[in-house]
């Protein structure tokens, strides 16, 4: 069981992943913003998180980047994106990147 952080600016997307993430047995919770990313990895130390990369109040890549500088466990970072662009974004921090919507097997195949 992986404990997991979906942050989505997008309320439905993040409770929906985050209920899928639930179903498969996994410990997962949400952030709608950067904002509240940052405080909770700064509480708490997750597995993975899943951000959007085009947060309404910051961008996700920075967020990665202070999410990095903080954490005392280096949790993997998910990017999460609906540019086709996916390349420019494995070279920042992302330990990996997903088109958004993210498919239930493309989920769990990340989950794994």
């Amino acid at each position: 069981m992986a404990k997991v952080l979906f942050v989505d600016d997008h309320r439905d997307t993040a409770d929906s992943l985050s209920d899928l993430a639930n179903a498969f047995g996994h410990q997962a919770s949400v952030a709608y913003d950067g904002a509240t990313a940052l405080r909770l990895t700064s509480e708490e130390s997750y597995d993975i998180i899943f951000l959007d990369v085009s947060l309404r109040d910051a961008d996700g890549r920075d967020i990665c980047a202070q999410i990095r500088s903080g954490a005392r466990i280096s949790p993997r970072i998910i990017g999460l994106t609906g540019y086709t662009d996916i390349v420019e974004l494995s070279e920042h921090a992302f330990d990996d990147c997903a088109l958004k919507p993210l498919g239930i097997d493309d989920l769990q195949r990340l989950l794994d």
